[in-house]
């Protein structure tokens, strides 16, 4: 008696609440009913109104939010006796899924999360209709669960116990399960995150994407496994709030944005920045620049025809073994508010991008890889070169389209993977030489290697200063077990997420001047005059021109990029071309080798020896023996042994020239 004197007392102080603060909220859903059927309510609005019965709505939940609904009945303005939702946003009791335990159980709960999967949409029988088997009577039965079917224990007509559950008849509504994990950034190392499995129905369903950053509230529940008998806990979700602003979930109080403010203020910032990035590792001031600008990002646009235009920055490091680039990015994967860490060698392209899964009842769904768990964030891939080739191709789309499309197990969808992926690779053959090309010496595909802004080789030369500096660095480091920080990382991590936040500048007239310039006078500065020359840069470098630019005026949390950060850009960009975009051969810059192409100096030796195959078949019937070629393309075009052969096997792999017999070469297309 106790419970129903509360239960209508909660239904008449809602009844008072709806007709007061929702009024016209209510008469808007009822006149758009069905299309529309929940009433979304405001918690703190409810708090209020009564703390009473929004402290109860937290400790007894589905008998407030029952009060509620059987509330909007009665005060019905227009009659139409709608079963209309109530939904709460803004609760206060806000739990993190780490600590989402039994005592919760059976609480009204918010928690954030990012969506790993969601299943397919099944129906549910709300209402099963049954027909006694002796006097064809019927019978409705609410049902609570969609696990077991309740019947009703005895006809009313006949006294018989025999029924038949007729499925047309009975009144339906929509479910799908979904299961999210816990943010990324509120992991503590090494630790796996939490994952909690939700129920939604009715029209929540279909509103989640894997990937998606959410906060759900909803009722605590457990359920028994069939096959296991254990206990599993779920989220009976009420609410959906999506978090998709940019680092929301780093919260920054009054006292952290004045800290920011000044800090942004400091003439030397931008140095302390660069400094403040892996300051473990000696050295390396170019690439520790580089991904201080891509921690920053340039600004990404959304142009009038729907063509999206990247703000994030995508940097390789190709480097000898034992220099440190797994720790740049361990650390990396630390400092960035949304971030996560993966190795080549035991990721597969399902894992960097979403995986088709079966579902607890044998359906299909996808699952997020990391590329989208890291949307709006960074997502550092170690040993690249170790993955094997079709789990590279995963990559493609995701660098510059920041999309990533499936087409698994009957599910078509294209999920976002909006961020920027820091690299490193090691060099085939150990150690990397400065005497051969890019693509010669790391196992990645062309298309690849052009989607990054930046490519860095770190080589280990021995040098006696240096190694002295480093080696005092490093016993320093193990002597005091203590790095001296020019920012603090918390205070840095938040500047990140502020700068990302709340910057967008915008390229003035100065700092186009000098890109543009820079741009025509790399593209012409050649010696040679040839139509067919090698082009130093594409138009691919100048976005990524563009994007350093403003990246490193955010660090500086300017509204505008001026001529000083468009230099900067320029000279970190010349920096990487003078390292991997400029011909051994011929010490022309040449765009083909940061794509990992064939440079024009060789594409040239190759015409030449097609051309000296073709003289050779009409003096030896048809063929071109192996050693002529060497000895002509040596003794006319002062062309190596070693070259030719390695020329001869790329042509011949190209599908140019074919090999009938040991040693002996044709050309594939005679005139």
């Amino acid at each position: 008696m106790k419970t129903t004197n509360r239960s209508q007392t909660s239904i008449t102080k809602f009844e008072e609440f709806f007709a007061t603060s929702y009024k016209d909220d209510v008469f808007e859903i009822l006149e758009t009913y069905p299309d529309n059927r929940s009433l979304t309510v405001d918690y703190h609005a409810l708090e209020l109104f009564d703390p009473d019965l929004a402290d109860l709505l937290i400790e007894k939940p589905e008998e407030v939010i029952e009060a509620s609904q059987i509330a909007i009945k009665n005060i019905d303005p227009i009659a139409k006796d709608a079963d209309l939702n109530i939904r709460f946003q803004n609760v206060t009791n806000i739990i993190p899924l780490k600590i989402l335990l039994s005592k919760y159980i059976g609480s009204f709960v918010s928690a954030d999360g990012i969506v790993r999967k969601t299943d397919e949409i099944r129906p549910r029988i709300e209402t099963a209709v049954f027909e006694c088997r002796g006097c064809m009577r019927l019978h409705e039965v609410e049902q609570t669960s969609d696990r077991t079917i309740l019947e009703p224990s005895l006809c009313s007509e006949c006294g018989g116990r025999s029924f038949r559950l007729l499925q047309e008849e009975s009144h339906y509504i929509d479910t799908q399960t979904a299961r999210m994990q816990e943010p990324l950034e509120n992991l503590s190392g090494g630790t796996e995150p939490k994952q909690m499995l939700m129920i939604l129905e009715d029209d929540l369903v279909d509103e989640l994407n894997p990937g998606d950053k959410v906060r759900v509230t909803g009722t605590l529940k457990t359920f028994r496994e069939e096959r296991t008998g254990k206990f599993k806990n779920y989220i009976y979700v009420n609410h959906i709030e999506p978090l998709e602003q940019e680092f929301e979930e780093l919260h920054l109080s009054e006292e952290d944005e004045e800290k920011i403010i000044e800090l942004s203020k400091d003439p030397h910032i931008y140095e302390k920045i660069i400094k403040s990035t892996a300051p473990s590792i000696k050295g390396y001031r170019d690439v520790k620049e580089a991904i201080a600008m891509q921690l920053f990002g340039g600004a990404a646009k959304q142009l009038e025809d729907e063509t999206r235009l990247r703000g994030d920055i995508h940097i390789l490091i190709v480097g000898d073994p034992g220099i440190g680039k797994s720790q740049i990015l361990k650390y990396v994967s630390k400092l960035a508010p949304r971030s996560i860490y993966t190795s080549g060698k035991g990721t597969t392209g399902a894992g960097l991008t979403a995986a088709a899964v079966r579902d607890e009842l044998g359906g299909w769904s996808l699952e997020a890889g990391a590329l989208v768990l890291g949307d709006q964030g960074n997502v550092c891939v170690d040993e690249l070169d170790k993955m094997r080739s079709e789990d590279r191709s995963a990559l493609h789309e995701a660098l510059e389209q920041q999309t990533v499309s499936i087409a698994k197990a009957g599910i078509m969808a294209t999920l976002n993977s909006r961020c920027s992926v820091l690299a490193a690779a090691n060099p085939k053959f150990g150690r990397f030489d400065r005497f051969k090309v890019l693509a010669e010496q790391i196992e990645l595909p062309p298309p690849i290697l052009s989607r990054f802004d930046l490519i860095f080789v770190v080589e280990d030369k021995p040098s006696r200063k240096g190694d002295s500096e480093l080696a005092q660095h490093i016993l320093q480091i193990h002597k005091s077990n203590s790095i001296e920080y020019e920012i603090e990382p918390e205070l840095l991590r938040k500047y990140i997420a502020y700068a990302r936040k709340n910057v967008n500048p915008i390229l003035t007239d100065e700092a186009t001047d000098v890109l543009k310039s820079f741009y025509v006078d790399t593209r012409n500065s050649s010696s040679n005059t040839e139509e067919n020359a090698p082009v130093p840069i594409t138009a691919r470098q100048l976005e990524a021109l563009i994007r350093l630019a403003e990246a490193c005026a955010k660090m500086k949390l300017k509204d505008v990029v001026e001529k000083e950060d468009a230099k900067k850009a320029v000279r970190l960009q010349m920096a990487c071309l003078k390292d991997v975009g400029v011909d051994p051969e011929t010490g022309e810059p040449d765009i083909s080798l940061v794509e990992g192409n064939t440079p024009k100096s060789q594409r040239d030796k190759m015409g030449v020896i097609v051309e000296e195959v073709k003289l050779i078949e009409e003096e030896y019937a048809g063929r071109a023996p192996i050693n002529v070629i060497i000895e002509n393309m040596e003794s006319k075009h002062n062309v190596s042994e070693e070259t030719t052969k390695k020329l001869v096997d790329s042509l011949r792999q190209r599908g140019v020239l074919y090999e009938p017999s040991s040693g002996y070469y044709e050309r594939v297309d005679k005139d």
